[in-house]
């Protein structure tokens, strides 16, 4: 995560391609592109605004807790339902 800040100086300022700073970083070309697309979404330009100088503030601006996300659980069973229905002959879960 401490690479953000060097990712987006090497693209905007030096113009260096996703690949070349991935080899030259030691990253993944998948993480730097990752990167980019976080800080596009987010509305952020190099130079980075002054109150983004903490490297903290960054990471919960790019990658907010898991908690901020919207969650994509899947709807829980009505479980009296099947209850009742695992009751009746010959019917599984599988059936289900």
């Amino acid at each position: 995560m401490r690479h953000i800040r060097e990712v987006l100086r090497l693209h905007h300022s030096v113009g260096t391609s996703q690949r070349a700073i991935a080899r030259n970083l030691g990253l993944a070309q998948g993480t730097v592109n990752k990167y980019l697309n976080r800080t596009r979404r987010a509305g952020l330009t190099w130079p980075l605004p002054p109150e983004l100088d903490d490297d903290v503030r960054l990471e919960n601006l790019l990658f907010p807790p898991p908690s901020d996300l919207p969650s994509d659980e899947l709807p829980q069973p009505d479980w009296a339902l099947v209850h009742r229905e695992l009751r009746r002959r010959n019917v599984t879960l599988m059936l289900l």
